[in-house]
């Protein structure tokens, strides 16, 4: 509602008595003389207003507006827009004034209250002869012409109901602030069919087609100029929830984004390792930027925004409720950067897996020891999947950077530790690695569990997983004279395997016999068991080939010690014991299981106190 206070200097009076039935309307741009009759209808309890219709592009007008008030009360005011009317209103206000239906007008809802003006005029009119001129507020009523816009709600609901459009300006910046439209809601009924037809300002207007629990539909720059009827087509409501934003080009780019999709997914992209990982939705950008992602579930979400030659944006996390909808005031961003294609060889893989690359970011563009500078971003890394040998990255802007080669397991097989773009480039990738696939058994029964070349105090890079199966896979750097350590938490076993060569074009089988030792420790002066006690197996060359940990009670039993003579040692928990030795020369099998006692010394518990020190004098006081 726009107020404007005007001066009105002449006011004429209508017929009161036949005004009690209908509204009363005089042009105040005729020159009437004042006079008692103001003042007795004034006094009659009627409200007196000044109203002036305003219609968008357009004057001199004919038009019906229809005034309501609280109780339901309507009255018809036939007017010409653009002239001032001295209107009585006869029931208690406030009033809503619009155009009235069908009159071929549209228009918001006014809100005219005259009470405080009403008071002003009636003291001016009984108070003094000569009545100085008052200045009376004059309410503006906005109004568009109409156009009939129809169209049908489909989707997998019921279609019956209301339909609410909701308005939005299209340029609110350059248009008379007395028409703006924004967030202006019309509801109209929908038929049993979906079909449904309401009254539109004709204008160029966005138009956002909604129902409670569904997700909107959203129409930009929809012309309803000149148009008195229009038809809309189909307005698609799904439901569930809805995310929707605008995609922002950055610097160098031009107005429109041409090109793009929008992921949406349950997991952060910037933590993905294959391609498209854990995506719920994939939606294109309209021209203008915008997005929406219909139909989802409350929860937490990410986006990415994937553009041709550009480098990928990522927003988030939205906290989605349930049937709502969640439009970010902020724009992702996309930004300028480089092209880095990566040549990968070998490019496939062993085992039938693919590669996929990993980009990291090891050194900022702004640095100051980095010899080129920019305006660019520091961000998250990139993974691509390489296909054909081939994958391209788009880097944000210069920096240094370091590229990883995994296969889809996670396995690293190597990579280029530092790589400098500065404009678009290629890089080359040759991996040096000795592929390595294998399974362990036990019994030959699969073992699930690690594996770890070069024992298990070696890098990393050289653990391996066995999965439920018993199979791992990998790369190393060479391929004979390994020490290979095989843990297996589940069935408590730790057993190492020495001068282990990788074999070419087939599997590596690393098999635990099937024998048993069973045994307790126990402390030698007390026969007390010693839980925890680590047992140890060593060859005749002394070679650690097995190890467990004894239980609360000192017993434990060991499955797939290797065949053959075996030194079983073991030390108690604690430090300052040795180690005690029993050897046994008896050869292991799996017909003949082996069971042994170590007895060993109890702990020197006076060794393990700290030495006591000399006393320390306190300097006498001066």
């Amino acid at each position: 509602m726009t107020r404007q206070r005007r001066q009105v200097a002449a006011l004429r009076v209508a017929c009161v008595a036949c005004g009690l039935f209908s509204a009363s309307v005089a042009s105040a741009q005729e020159p009437s003389p004042t006079g008692p009759g103001l003042a007795e209808g004034l006094a009659e309890g009627l409200a007196y207003v000044v109203l002036q219709a305003v219609v968008y592009r357009q004057t001199a007008v004919e038009l019906t507006l229809l005034a309501t008030n609280a109780e339901g009360v309507g009255q018809e005011l036939p007017v010409t827009s653009d002239q001032y009317y001295e209107i009585y209103l006869f029931e208690p206000g406030p009033w809503l004034v619009r155009p009235a239906p069908g009159s071929g007008f549209w228009g918001r809802e006014t809100l005219v209250d005259p009470g405080a003006a009403t008071s002003d005029v009636i003291a001016s009119v009984q108070g003094a002869t000569e009545v100085e001129p008052e200045v009376v507020p004059v309410f503006e009523i906005p109004s568009y012409p109409a156009a009939t816009a129809s169209g049908r709600v489909v989707g997998p609901s019921r279609p019956g109901g209301a339909l609410r459009i909701v308005l939005g300006d299209v340029d609110p910046e350059n248009t008379d602030p007395r028409f703006h439209v924004h967030r202006v809601e019309v509801r109209c009924p929908v038929a049993d069919d979906g079909r449904w037809s309401c009254e539109l300002p004709a204008a160029l207007v966005h138009l956002v087609f909604w129902r409670p629990g569904h997700s909107p539909d959203y129409r930009w720059n929809t012309s309803l100029h000149g148009r008195r009827a229009l038809q809309l087509g189909d307005q698609e409501l799904v439901p569930g929830a809805s995310l929707a934003g605008f995609v922002a080009p950055g610097p160098g780019f031009r107005r429109f984004v041409d090109h793009c999709v929008v992921h949406v997914a349950t997991d952060d992209p910037a933590l993905w390792t294959t391609d498209l990982e854990s995506i719920l939705r994939t939606v294109a950008v309209a021209g203008n930027g915008f997005y929406q992602a219909a139909g989802l579930d409350a929860g937490r979400h990410w986006i990415q925004v994937d553009c041709a030659g550009r480098v990928a944006a990522r927003s988030g996390p939205y906290e989605l409720l349930e049937d709502a909808e969640t439009f970010p005031r902020k724009r992702v961003r996309l930004a300028a950067g480089h092209l880095l294609d990566l040549f990968v060889e070998p490019d496939d893989p062993p085992y039938g897996s693919h590669w996929i690359a990993r980009l990291r970011q090891v050194r900022e563009h702004d640095s100051p020891d980095f010899p080129y500078r920019d305006s660019g971003r520091e961000y998250p890394q990139q993974t691509a999947v390489v296909e054909g040998g081939h994958a391209r990255f788009h880097v944000p802007g210069d920096g240094a950077f370091s590229v990883e080669i995994l296969d889809a397991a996670g396995g690293r097989f190597g990579g280029v530790d530092y790589l400098e773009v500065v404009d678009d480039r290629s890089a080359e990738v040759r991996l040096e690695l000795v592929p390595v696939v294998g399974r362990v058994t036990l019994a030959g029964a699969p073992l699930e569990g690690y594996v770890f070349f070069g024992g298990r105090g070696a890098s990393p890079e050289l653990t391996f997983r066995m999965d439920e199966d018993g199979w791992f896979r990998g790369a190393l750097p060479e391929r004979e004279d390994w020490r290979v350590d095989v843990a297996s938490p589940a069935h408590d076993v730790v057993q190492s395997f020495h001068d282990v060569d990788v074999p070419v074009n087939e599997p590596l089988t690393l098999e635990l016999a099937d024998t048993v030792v069973d045994g307790r420790v126990v402390f030698a002066g007390t026969g007390a068991p010693a839980a925890g006690a680590v047992v140890r197996f060593e060859t005749a060359d002394e070679r650690v080939v097995h190890q467990i940990r004894a239980g609360d009670h000192g017993r434990f039993s060991a499955r797939g010690v290797p065949v053959g003579w075996i030194r079983i040692s073991a030390h108690p928990k604690g430090f300052g014991v040795p180690w005690a030795t029993v050897s046994v020369e008896a050869v292991i099998s799996s017909s003949t299981p082996l069971t042994v006692t170590l007895r060993v010394p109890e702990p020197d518990m006076e060794s393990l106190r700290p030495e006591a020190s000399a006393p320390v004098r306190r300097p006498a006081r001066q």
